[in-house]
């Protein structure tokens, strides 16, 4: 299953995020604590703000299947940039024939024009019966626009399409908003195909001013007798966050450090620590959302009622 960690707060060095800590995203790729049976080998993919840049508006984006622990270019690449958003993700995909390794199949998701972007841990479960299914509720100019073969890039265009701009910038209130309506539409195109195997949706959303991010499954518990991914599925795919304004080592620890309010939120599909004290679990079935205005930090977890 698919690592994700989403940043969002005050610079923050890449190289703590990817590589420094005990379970850093880099380590989870090829040892994760969590749904521990299931590499994640099929490539490593980021979108990072920095807003010292040129264009700071624009994120460093940065794509490839290697393995990202021997990839010398992102380890070059993360001692130079300290990014104050990041969306970052190390893909998994089962063992079979069928699996396509590509660049197009690699998160976050971002059109050239677009400021959304998107990463997604977990799988539709037979996707290729809703897939056109979806077409009506997808814009044509953005349908075209699909070049790989995943359903998350499905999700992507699926999500655009429900803002009133695509390629606009969505205030987090907007972003939420069309986050639910997307997950509402698949929903209801999974029942029209008599679709309800379990299929995990943990979306992570950025325009590098805010952050959305789901812990949300359809039909949770449901699979067939010969499953091959039951193992993997079985636990609900987790969710964690910590809130606080540095993430640095102390005392020989990595965490979210200083006092009063916070102005820096991680999010990841898990802890970055194997000392999870001072990580948060997301509720099941939740929408978190995040934004930085006047550099304060402002969070809030509702429940997702689909």
């Amino acid at each position: 299953m698919c690592r994700v960690v989403g940043y969002l707060g005050r610079p923050i060095a890449l190289t703590s995020i990817l590589y420094e800590t005990d379970s850093s995203l880099v380590r989870q790729a090829y040892s994760p604590r969590m749904m521990a049976t299931f590499l994640n080998l099929a490539g490593f993919g980021m979108a990072a703000w920095d807003p010292a840049s040129v264009a700071p508006d624009e994120p460093f984006t940065y794509k490839v299947t290697a393995l990202p622990v021997f990839d010398r270019n992102l380890r070059s690449i993360a001692d130079k940039i300290a990014p104050s958003c990041l969306l970052a993700h190390v893909r998994g995909v089962t063992y079979s024939g069928d699996e396509v390794i590509s660049q197009q199949n690699l998160h976050p998701f971002r059109y050239h024009d677009a400021t959304v972007t998107l990463a997604h841990n977990g799988h539709l479960r037979e996707f290729g019966r809703m897939k056109y299914d979806l077409m009506e509720h997808v814009r044509p100019d953005l349908a075209r626009r699909v070049e790989g073969t995943t359903d998350s890039e499905w999700i992507y265009v699926l999500l655009l399409s429900q803002l009133e701009d695509p390629l606009g910038r969505p205030d987090v209130a907007e972003l939420a908003e069309a986050t639910v309506k997307t997950l509402s539409i698949v929903r209801e195109v999974r029942a029209r195909n008599g679709i309800n195997t379990s299929s995990p949706a943990n979306l992570f959303i950025s325009t590098g001013r805010c952050l959305v991010a789901t812990r949300f499954s359809y039909d949770y518990g449901w699979y067939p007798e010969d499953d091959q991914l039951l193992e993997t599925d079985l636990p609900y795919v987790s969710l964690w966050y910590t809130l606080g304004n540095d993430y640095l080592e102390h005392d020989g620890e990595w965490v979210m450090a200083g006092d009063g309010p916070p102005s820096s939120l991680m999010i990841a599909s898990e802890p970055l620590t194997t000392d999870t004290s001072t990580w948060l679990e997301a509720p099941e079935y939740s929408i978190l959302t995040a934004s930085l205005e006047d550099g304060a930090l402002m969070t809030e977890i509702a429940d997702l009622e689909l």
